[in-house]
């Protein structure tokens, strides 16, 4: 997966390369829902809870656990104080989680989850002559989600390090470029961008959102300059690449 070419991704996802095919367009034009990428990337097993208890206590511990990556660092964790930040038996979480990294995978999959729900929010419509405006709206949820989760990005950074991160990370990027490149292409190719093009554009936002978080960048009181940020560079590599088809 990690190897493979975006045209192999957008195949595997359904998706053209750089347009969007008629059965995979909605009723009301805009694009249907994709599944959740991350699919049999994880060595273990997930095990959901079914009974309402037991949901709720699986959240304590990953909740628990969450704050204390964020608060101590990955290395001052242990199963003992996830269970005492929990308020349960020092047992307890062993019947729910092995150890603690299966706890982190559960917490990085729940992020990835909720990631993939903005993108597809944000790519729901194909782009139009009003690209800017959906343009800087995609800029603004993945800024938002970033900010919103920020006390999961230890544990984030902590996954992408190990063997089944570094093979869910790209899954999850590649995904996400290839759904870029199926809801902007249409327009795109219209104007005279190639799928290389298009293809580049979607990469750029996709690291970009990503890197925000990687670098601390946002915070309550930085969000607007990140988000001004972003959308002036983005939206001044894209227009270049119109300038350039236009003047040709």
């Amino acid at each position: 997966m990690q190897n493979d070419s975006l045209s192999d991704m957008c195949e595997s996802h359904g998706m053209s390369a750089t347009a969007a095919p008629k059965d995979l367009i909605a009723a009301d034009g805009g694009l249907p829902p994709k599944p959740f990428p991350l699919l049999n990337w994880r060595t273990d097993i997930r095990h959901e809870p079914k009974q309402e208890r037991s949901i709720a206590t699986r959240k304590l511990i990953l909740d628990a656990a969450r704050s204390l990556a964020n608060e101590n660092g990955i290395s001052g964790v242990t199963m003992q104080l996830v269970s005492q930040r929990a308020g349960i038996a020092s047992g307890t979480a062993y019947q729910f989680f092995d150890d603690l990294e299966c706890i982190y995978r559960d917490i990085y999959e729940e992020w990835y989850r909720d990631w993939w729900s903005v993108i597809l929010m944000h790519t729901s419509e194909l782009w139009t002559e009003r690209w800017e405006e959906q343009l800087r709206a995609l800029i603004v949820g993945s800024c938002n989600f970033l900010l919103k989760h920020a006390d999961t990005w230890t544990v984030v950074r902590h996954m992408d390090a190990t063997a089944e991160g570094k093979i869910a990370a790209p899954m999850m990027l590649n995904a996400q470029i290839a759904r870029s490149v199926q809801c902007w292409g249409p327009l795109m190719s219209a104007k005279g961008l190639s799928h290389t093009e298009i293809e580049f554009l979607a990469r750029c936002n996709s690291y970009t959102a990503r890197g925000h978080h990687i670098f601390t960048a946002l915070a309550n009181e930085t969000l607007d300059v990140v988000v001004s940020g972003s959308y002036a560079a983005q939206h001044a590599l894209i227009t270049e690449y119109l300038r350039r088809h236009n003047a040709a």
